[in-house]
């Protein structure tokens, strides 16, 4: 199948500047009006340069599937903190500047240049691939927005190139979330009226096709549905808004998928069955992929992550997210405390567990060598102290190797820095979770149901890949009376906290943790206070410290033995103050001031600040 993997530098790209607002800046190379926009060549010429708004990730150093580090699935030995900002707060002093706000509106001005062009075009000639590349167009518009709205809340929305003479339209107030989140849907509505099934016409591997963009549309669908159900009368809700809506578009859009796709998910070979689908190089024919990111040496486009992974990478996996991994039979540990063989060594935590725990950490016994392949015995006693305080970045601080996305052949690992591993940006597991848990809150508000129909045709769609036993609606709403089991989530139906566990244990690392816990209003619950945990420490000296020379004085433990692995902080040991978060604060970035200072000397517009920021 063809491909798409070069970018021309077509479209104008912003540089960052403290100085003035991106709003106000013409482009830099502007293509000739007489020349372009006369075919749909130049359509596709255009919207290629766009794809850069997204397939960012072309060299990382850090493990493959680690953008969760610093939440309660994934743990760095670098900073104890989310991405893209600390969780570990001190301070509500506001940001001077933020690079996704001053990115995105650069972003959407070059987005904006191409629909405000669209006008030139004989619209009644286009082909079905023009409209294609214009459907591209509108889904960037959507996506860049949406990252808009979930770092910000409601921001001004700007759809049109606006040049520094209007300033009425360029500098305007906040637009209420509410409205904000519509635009976004209209866009993505838009996009998927004009894209084409993947593999039809344009749709090659690679691009975006109609089914990425509907997986798009139950993404934010879902996200800003249960924001407005979870945040009511708090200062982040949507006054006298439930999400209803946006959840029954999340499943109207989740079930022509579902219609389409059925039980189509990857499954690999004997044993790694999930995982397999992590590692590919080319996923053209793997239809659970529905966006993508292509990667080539011939073309100069490569990445790194494919073999630092291998050796730990920097991050491992807590004890809370293992804690969440059901047996195989479907129940919880708590429940089913028989076949529950405890922590102490790899094999008797994975042996009659959820399968995608073997298939997600590394353990020699699962893997074979693979994580051997580094010289440890290189490795001084000084830098394997890595569990404790930052040290050698192959060392997985938790204990728990993280093995999602690695790929084990020597080959790979002799390309280091040239790996052609793909990224998979939005599968449709995704969608298959996302769909049970809209259907169980506009259940829990009274406007819909969730059935055991509706499992079978998602959730357990996803167990059957790795023969696990299904999630039975009956069982789990009777775990409500059992004194055992365990409410992760707090105040919520067992129903709901089965379906988060769900999610949280075939996604895990995928990046949606953060957004899952600020749509779930959970940072207080989950976070605040949260000091993180690794693997039993005697489990971790038995296989790790031969290699390392590690010994038990070199580690921090918890009272029952566990890893302390952020111990080199005082809050981060027993008993300290662990993860600190504002809830009053927290669920939204701050507003940068240069650009409230900026709105106001240049249109005397005010610009407001989120909550809880100074």
């Amino acid at each position: 199948m063809k491909k798409i993997i070069k970018f021309l530098p077509v479209v104008l790209i912003l540089l960052i500047s403290c100085q003035e607002s991106f709003l106000e800046r013409l482009p830099k190379d502007r293509i000739s009006e007489e020349s372009f926009w006369t075919s749909e060549k130049d359509l596709e010429t255009y919207v290629n340069g766009l794809y850069r708004c997204i397939n960012t990730r072309r060299g990382s150093w850090a493990s493959k599937y680690s953008v969760e580090n610093g939440s309660d699935n994934i743990l760095g030995i670098v900073e104890i903190g989310f991405p893209d900002g600390k969780i570990y707060r001190t301070s509500s002093d506001a940001s001077s500047t933020n690079g996704t706000w001053n990115g995105t509106y650069g972003w959407l001005r070059s987005i904006n240049y191409m629909l405000g062009n669209l006008g030139k075009l004989d619209m009644a000639t286009l082909s079905d691939n023009g409209k294609h590349y214009i459907g591209e167009a509108y889904f960037f518009r959507a996506y860049m927005n949406f990252q808009l709205l979930s770092t910000f809340g409601g921001c001004p929305y700007i759809d049109k190139v606006l040049s520094v003479d209007q300033k009425e339209e360029l500098y305007k107030e906040r637009m209420p979330r509410d409205q904000f989140a519509l635009k976004v849907m209209a866009d993505l509505d838009q996009a998927i009226e004009n894209l084409q099934w993947a593999g039809t016409g344009a749709a090659v591997s690679g691009r975006i096709s109609k089914e990425a963009a509907l997986g798009y549309k139950v993404r934010f669908g879902l996200f800003e549905g249960s924001w407005e159900y979870y945040h009511q009368n708090t200062d982040f809700g949507v006054s006298g808004k439930n999400g209803k809506d946006f959840l029954e578009k999340t499943v109207a859009a989740a079930d022509k998928l579902i219609e389409k796709l059925g039980n189509n998910v990857f499954k690999g070979s004997a044993g790694f069955e999930y995982a397999g689908l992590f590692n590919k190089i080319d996923y053209s024919a793997i239809p659970e992929a529905l966006h993508y990111q292509v990667y080539s040496k011939d073309d100069g486009i490569t990445v790194i992550w494919a073999n630092y992974a291998r050796g730990g990478g920097q991050v491992g996996l807590t004890q809370e997210v293992v804690d969440d991994y059901l047996m195989a039979n479907g129940e919880p540990k708590e429940i089913n405390t028989a076949a529950f063989k405890g922590d102490d060594t790899f094999v008797n935590m994975t042996t009659d567990r959820d399968p995608r725990l073997a298939q997600t950490i590394y353990f020699s016994e699962k893997w074979g060598s693979f994580g051997k392949l580094l010289d440890w015995e290189s490795l001084n006693h000084q830098t394997m102290t890595a569990v404790t305080k930052a040290g050698n970045y192959y060392a997985p601080p938790s204990g728990y190797m993280f093995a999602k996305g690695v790929r084990s052949d020597k080959n790979e690992y002799s390309q280091y820095g040239f790996g052609e591993q793909g990224w998979i940006h939005l599968r449709y597991g995704e969608i298959l979770v996302a769909y049970a848990e809209a259907k169980a809150i506009l259940e829990e508000m009274g406007a819909g149901t969730l059935t055991q129909a509706d499992l079978d045709k998602s959730i357990n769609v996803l167990r059957d890949r790795v023969g696990m036993g299904h999630m039975n609606l009956a069982a789990v709403k009777s775990w409500n009376g059992n004194a055992n089991y365990v409410k992760r989530y707090g105040n919520v139906s067992s129903v709901i906290n089965e379906i988060r566990r769900e999610r949280r244990v075939e996604l895990v690392g995928e990046g949606q943790r953060y957004d899952d816990l600020r749509r779930w209003r959970m940072l207080g619950h989950l976070i605040n206070g949260y000091v993180p945990r690794g693997a039993k420490a005697q489990q971790f000296l038995d296989y790790w410290g031969p290699l390392g020379k590690l010994s038990a004085g070199d580690i921090k433990v918890d009272a029952n033995g566990y890893l302390l692995p952020g111990g080199h902080r005082s809050d981060f040991l027993a008993g300290g103050e662990g993860y600190k978060v504002d809830e009053g604060r927290d669920y939204l970035w701050s507003i940068p001031k240069n650009e409230i200072n900026l709105y106001k000397s240049e249109a005397d517009v005010v610009l407001t600040q989120n909550p809880g920021w100074n």
